[in-house]
């Protein structure tokens, strides 16, 4: 194990524990640099300590305040980033299966608390597991006062970091100020906190498992093009549509304010997180990636295959019936597949996403429609819309992919050679 080492009573008390039981492979120190002569003194302890015990130690320096500047963060935040994506660096580095860390009860009624403060959902109401990841804890069931008495008995020194007194963070805020309050209406209050988030975290392994039979119920995943229907009126007849859709929408970075929104969102409508976009149709919410416009690329008319992205290709290929064969028996009708009859190209092909001023005479239809008209009597949402691609010679489209050809692209009984368009979703 890889343990986290400031030098405090409570990582201290940790290293110590770890290495009786002979679980402590390592430790690591972080000098964030934030308190000038204390960090170094800190370090200078925690290196002449893992001397004393013979552990090994690795000691990172961060410009945390520098880090905090560039990325818009607090300087908590820079630093709790910033000490964990090291930890995860030294565990790949050196195989270290495990980082240990010193958080106790008291840091586990105070987590409860912070994130009560802060609007947390059910989940950040569980507190600190032992184990999350490679990251465990094992004095969680420790009170800060079982650490100092087993110091004590061992004759153990440590260091106190000055900005613990500090109350501009909110955890010291809440450790010197509120659990004081608290423990004058419940002696007992720490305990209590902690009994309270164990509860909660048992009642969230029964939520998630009705999350997960509700989700089998309403949602139906599409894997090829990572697209997920979410059933409108199933969603609303549900319990709690809003907390249930949240729930989904969340790890896709949709805000509560976003779930809300979606709730009455009308057909056709949209709403963006970064990548992912989550549109309405008349009978579901479509969530998938923002289509990627695709350029202008040329198609060989000859056998050939063109790469448009990192998962889709077209593939060419060239067919001329044999003498008495008539042509049209011999086109591949599947959605992702066009035949079309070679004399009917008018100079190069380019494949492209659609335009909203497209227009096509779509092949078994009456007159023209505009592309975009043509996906709404289709009832085509609006992913569709703006993933669709177009086939086109120099006067204008001859294929709407995965959909229909032009009327004068049509491959009749007298077509002598046809050019045959696959559009693949996979790697080369």
């Amino acid at each position: 194990m890889l343990i986290a080492l400031s030098g405090g009573a409570d990582s201290v008390a940790l290293l110590l524990k770890m290495h009786d039981e002979g679980r402590a492979e390592a430790a690591a120190h972080c000098n964030f640099g934030l308190r000038g002569a204390e960090s170094d003194r800190d370090e200078t302890f925690v290196r002449e300590l893992c001397h004393k015990l013979g552990i090994r130690l690795h000691v990172a320096h961060f410009d945390t305040r520098s880090e905090a500047a560039r990325t818009g963060e607090s300087i908590e935040m820079a630093a709790r980033r910033l000490r964990y994506t090291w930890f995860d660096a030294l565990c790949q580095e050196f195989g270290y299966p495990e980082v240990g860390v010193a958080h106790h009860r008291d840091d586990q009624a105070e987590t409860l608390l912070l994130n009560l403060v802060r609007g947390s959902g059910l989940h950040g109401l569980t507190g600190m597991s032992p184990k999350r990841g490679r990251v465990v804890r094992p004095l969680l069931d420790w009170s800060r006062a079982d650490i100092l008495q087993f110091l004590a008995e061992r004759g153990q020194d440590y260091v106190t970091d000055s900005s613990n007194g500090d109350t501009h963070y909110r955890r010291n805020l809440i450790r010197h100020e509120l659990m004081p309050l608290l423990r004058q209406l419940n002696p007992n209050v720490t305990q209590t906190l902690c009994d309270t988030a164990h509860r909660l975290a048992e009642a969230e392994s029964i939520y998630r498992l009705g999350l997960d039979c509700l989700q089998k119920q309403l949602v139906e995943a599409d894997p090829a093009s990572r697209t997920w229907c979410i059933d409108w009126t199933g969603l609303h007849q549900a319990p709690a549509p809003e907390t249930l859709l949240h729930e989904w929408l969340a790890g896709y970075g949709f805000t509560p304010t976003q779930t809300a929104q979606a709730l009455n969102l009308h057909t056709g409508g949209v709403i963006q997180s970064g990548e992912w976009l989550l549109t309405r149709t008349n009978s579901h919410l479509l969530l998938g990636p923002v289509p990627v416009p695709v350029a202008p690329t040329a198609v060989p008319c000859a056998d050939g295959c063109v790469q448009l992205d990192a998962s889709r290709y077209l593939h060419t290929a060239l067919l001329t019936a044999e003498s008495g064969t008539d042509p049209t028996q011999l086109i591949q009708r599947t959605p992702q597949t066009a035949c079309i009859d070679l004399a009917a190209i008018q100079g190069s092909l380019t494949l492209r996403s659609a335009s909203t001023a497209d227009r096509f005479r779509p092949f078994g239809l009456k007159g023209s429609q505009l592309v975009s008209d043509y996906l709404t009597n289709r009832h085509r949402s609006r992913l569709d819309k703006m993933a669709a691609l177009v086939l086109c010679d120099e006067r204008g489209i001859l294929w709407l992919v995965g959909e229909r050809i032009d009327q004068r692209a049509a491959v009749t009984p007298h077509t002598g050679t046809m050019l045959c368009l696959t559009l693949h979703t996979s790697s080369l």
